[in-house]
């Protein structure tokens, strides 16, 4: 009788590098995981930084310097709606939501989106810090 293996849709490298202890190799993401890791990747990444592709990533580390207020979150909230829609064709974002936190000087974003293919709506969290 054959073992059927789990189908996976997505697959990806671990970039933390953790070794997998059973087999020894490099860990890897799979599914919602690697869709989150793809995400995070290309929030962070500023135009002009990947090579041979100057317009992946986003702008969103340029407006950490304009005034921290509502409408900077507003805008905030579009940049990373049009990074998804231009890069990462498995997500389909249903609501962005980001809150200027003015004690700690950063901004709080939640990303609600689905994985084409998986059913359950699926929220990203992170958070945005100026520097100065």
């Amino acid at each position: 009788m054959a073992h059927k293996q789990p189908t996976r849709l997505y697959s990806d490298l671990d970039l933390s590098f953790n070794i997998n202890p059973i087999t020894g190799d490099i860990g890897k993401k799979v599914d919602v995981n690697s869709v989150r890791q793809a995400m995070e990747i290309l929030l962070k990444t500023k135009y002009r930084e990947k090579p041979f592709t100057p317009r992946f990533g986003s702008p969103i580390y340029s407006m950490m310097f304009e005034p921290m207020d509502f409408n900077t979150a507003k805008a905030l909230e579009g940049l990373i709606e049009d990074a998804f829609l231009n890069w990462e064709p498995r997500v389909e974002v249903s609501e962005v939501a980001c809150s200027p936190n003015f004690d700690d000087n950063e901004y709080d974003i939640f990303i609600y989106f689905y994985v084409k293919g998986i059913r359950e709506q699926q929220v990203f969290r992170t958070t945005l810090t100026r520097l100065r």
